[in-house]
């Protein structure tokens, strides 16, 4: 039996429905025929037929496969790095460790993060990926381990005309040999779309693996870059992708360098016409209210990554402002160096904390929101609503199996609540992604665990030596770094996304 002919029975456990009861789902049966579920219902034995292989979900909660819709594969060897270090600070070192490294790395840094994404449920990821080179082979590369491990990748490598020094605002100033350290080079925007379009012809959309097109930021991408991103992305019915404020010194990039667009990133892609629906923006730490109000206008979305803005020293979005206005919201992880895990569990409580935070008002629940967030919004960001973030007939068969005995659920009071305010991914014993389990009782199928283990302890020495040579090598920079950051510090916007830092005002 072919596996597009093989069916699956998921029999007898709780299966979550966002719209249906989120506290005490029914239980039902789950018909998967191969990569589409076919049927949820009460006893689907018959209507699956004897050939049907079954997986006994009793005592299990079903959910739909988690979707991290901000990621970047390309320093999953750096986890446990960085430590109190402002985003600028951390590119200086975090951008040379995913350049230029050997091939066999750049194959175990993706199975690495594809397989803490798959044993924390996530069962679709972004791969935002700096290809570095970029290059056919280093491509090729990387979606063939996707595709080896089973997990669904939405996949765009980054473009930028613009040299990353352009991330630190005012650079410019700097000593070209300083300027040098932070990246002061990059590739024509012609070579790098003859390379999206090229890598798309040879490795076509299909089962597991979908595309979206990703430049790095407006202030890294020139306005003819960024239109032809967002061209190539309605050419081929395609998400677009890209960092929008970040930080503070982000606002000052807009305010200062972007004067003719009203001082606003918004504005500027309005005005360039890419802000639309196919449009996602990282972050959103620094967004005005204006600003989303554009946005949602514009139904353009946000990708919310809490871990990992406050760990760089980012601050924290406006949750409620978001919410309040009407943006589109998808969560996300982002680089394992900087929140350090794939954990759609820690983006979905962060995101409720956060709102709860925010607003001393009694108001909705939030726990079904984060979770509809983490699945069908983020699917929304890729044009695959409708498709993947739910368990219904039709959709891909994409799902987490959690079992129910963990003392996460003891007692079981609410599958919404404790699947965003308990769950750390404990819990989770099947995988099955596109029909297929990929983790079956705690066990992954598609590839050797423990080998890779021993292959990544195997690279490490070499890889912690250069990173060291890297931090020696950027050592004339710190100065330089610092005076520019408390130079972004010292000047007033009128509002703040920090704690106890200046009168929080949204306009």
């Amino acid at each position: 039996m072919t596996d597009r002919a093989r069916k699956l029975l998921v029999k007898g456990g709780r299966v979550y429905d966002h719209d249906g009861d989120v506290h005490m789902p029914a239980f039902a049966d789950i018909l998967i025929a191969g990569d589409r579920i076919e049927a949820v219902g009460p006893d689907l034995t018959r209507q699956a037929g004897p050939e049907a292989e079954i997986i006994d979900a009793a005592g299990r909660l079903v959910v739909p496969g988690m979707f991290n819709a901000h990621y970047h594969s390309h320093d999953t060897l750096c986890r446990g790095l960085f430590e109190e270090l402002p985003l600028e600070f951390w590119l200086l070192y975090a951008q040379p460790m995913g350049a230029d490294r050997p091939k066999e790395e750049v194959r175990l840094r993706t199975l690495v993060g594809a397989l803490e994404s798959l044993r924390c449920g996530i069962t679709c990821v972004q791969d935002m990926l700096g290809l570095v080179p970029l290059n056919a082979d280093y491509l090729d590369i990387v979606l063939a381990a996707y595709e080896e491990i089973g997990i669904r990748v939405v996949f765009s490598p980054m473009v930028f005309d613009i040299p990353a020094a352009a991330m630190t605002r005012f650079s410019e100033e700097f000593p070209p040999e300083i300027r040098a350290l932070l990246g002061d080079r990059a590739l024509a925007a012609r070579e790098q779309l003859d390379f999206l379009n090229d890598a798309m012809r040879r490795h076509p959309a299909r089962d597991t693996l979908h595309w979206a097109v990703a430049p790095f930021a407006p202030q890294r991408c020139s306005p003819e870059l960024m239109r032809a991103c967002g061209d190539l992305a309605e050419s081929h019915d395609l998400a677009l992708y890209t960092h929008v404020y970040e930080t503070r010194a982000q606002v000052l990039i807009a305010q200062d360098q972007f004067a003719a667009h009203g001082g606003s990133f918004i504005q500027y892609f309005k005005d360039i016409g890419v802000l639309g629906p196919r449009l996602n923006i990282a972050h959103s730490v620094w967004i005005g209210r204006e600003e989303m109000d554009m946005m949602a206008e514009a139904d353009a979305g946000v990708v919310l990554n809490h871990v990992c803005n406050l760990k760089l020293k980012n601050g924290i979005a406006p949750v409620c402002d978001l919410r309040e206005a009407g943006v589109r919201v998808a969560l996300g992880c982002d680089n394992c160096s900087t929140s350090d895990i794939q954990s759609m569990f820690q983006s979905m409580k962060l995101y409720a904390l956060f709102c709860a935070g925010s607003d001393p008002e009694p108001g909705p629940p939030l726990a079904e929101a984060a979770l509809r967030h983490a699945t069908l919004g983020s699917a929304r960001t890729a044009r695959l609503d409708g498709v993947i973030g739910a368990l219904k007939p039709g959709y891909k068969a994409d799902m987490s199996i959690i079992d129910l005995t963990d003392s996460a659920y003891l007692p079981f009071n609410s599958a919404a609540r404790q699947l965003v305010y308990t769950e750390t991914g404990r819990g989770i014993e099947t995988v099955i992604v596109d029909g297929r389990p990929v983790i079956r009782d705690r066990k992954v199928t598609t590839i050797d665990e423990d080998a890779l283990r021993r292959e990544v302890e195997a690279i490490m020495p070499r890889f912690r030596a250069d990173y060291a040579e890297i931090r020696r090598s950027r050592e004339a920079a710190l100065p330089h770094m610092l005076d520019a950051h408390r130079r972004v510090w010292s000047r007033d916007i009128g509002y703040s996304r920090f704690i106890n830092r200046t009168p929080y005002r949204t306009k």
